[in-house]
């Protein structure tokens, strides 16, 4: 059942020295944000409740950004920066996850804001309801140069959410959590169900997914605590092919997993996911995804173990062509 939590303003926020910082650890992932990277990690200065640490994975970034970062850690003991080879965002927030102290654990995008509160709403659930693992909120959206713009799919993936009341088919209809930045979640659960996974696009669809199909309760609070950044340089912009690929590859472990257990097996549940992958026309690359994860599961499987299968890529390349 849905249940929401509609949190009251916070007062005004006191200098930030006399702030407790909150037993967590900020997880930045950067690549070539020289753009959003200071807006960022403002918005983690002025949170009502700071955080413990807050560690940057440079993720061989070629424009000014670490200088960015450089120039702002002066002073700020809670900032650790570390760089590595371009390896994407999914191995960036791997290593800053298993580098992570705090009890609980948040990502922010290099070019994406949290609202001065967000940190503070989350962790008093998170503080309050001891089942609860994961907390991710609504959102509002800005372009590059900041200013507050519309996304029209996100309101319908989030308008179906409300109407069907699932979380796991409103996630396979259209992720509206939108990002990994929408995550503040206890570090223990890494240790449950793993880290993320290495698609390119869709390592957070699986990781939500992933969270529900292991019966974490996800808290979902109503009010647009983050703010997404739609910019020309979105990766989920890249190339709509592969992210389709990903998405059926995410959503077919999702049920594949969850229906092993003859308890959770509902035919009304497949009825509703069926008709919502024939809408995407993705019915076909689900049913592939199925297929490869019985023959292959389901001891050590994961949502990306076909990535090392060079004839099942080739023959889901020749699917979605």
């Amino acid at each position: 059942m849905r249940r929401r939590i509609l949190a009251s303003p916070s007062a005004p926020t006191p200098p930030e020295e006399d702030r407790p910082r909150a037993d967590l650890s900020v997880v930045i992932p950067l690549y070539n944000h020289e753009r959003y990277i200071e807006q960022a990690l403002a918005s983690l200065f002025n949170q009502s409740v700071p955080p413990r640490e807050i560690i940057i994975i440079n993720d061989g970034s070629t424009d000014r950004s670490v200088e960015v970062v450089e120039r702002l850690r002066v002073d700020r003991p809670e900032i650790q920066l570390h760089t590595q080879p371009n390896q994407g965002a999914h191995a960036a927030i791997n290593r800053g996850v298993a580098m992570a102290r705090g009890k609980f654990v948040a990502i922010l995008n290099s070019d994406d804001v949290y609202h001065p509160d967000r940190l503070q709403w989350c962790l008093t659930v998170l503080d309050k309801e001891e089942a609860v693992s994961a907390v991710a909120t609504s959102l509002s959206f800005i372009n590059e140069r900041g200013t507050a713009v519309k996304n029209p799919w996100f309101e319908q993936a989030r308008g179906f959410y409300d109407r069907i009341g699932d979380l796991s088919l409103a996630l396979v209809n259209g992720n509206f959590f939108m990002t990994t930045s929408n995550l503040v979640v206890r570090r223990a659960v890494f240790g449950e169900i793993g880290f993320f996974s290495t698609l390119r696009y869709a390592h957070d669809l699986d990781f939500f997914l992933r969270l529900l199909a292991h019966g974490k309760q996800v808290r979902l609070l109503d009010q647009p605590l983050l703010s997404y950044r739609l910019h020309p340089h979105n990766t989920i912009r890249e190339d709509a092919r592969k992210v389709k690929v990903e998405w059926a590859a995410a959503s077919a472990f999702f049920l594949y997993s969850v229906w092993r257990d003859s308890a959770l097996r509902d035919w009304n549940y497949f009825e509703q996911f069926t008709e919502i992958a024939n809408r995407h026309d993705l019915t076909a690359t689900v049913l592939a995804f199925l297929v490869f994860f019985e023959r292959h599961g389901p001891t050590g499987l994961a949502c990306d173990s076909y990535l090392k299968d060079r004839e099942f890529c080739e023959f889901i390349h020749r699917l979605t062509q």
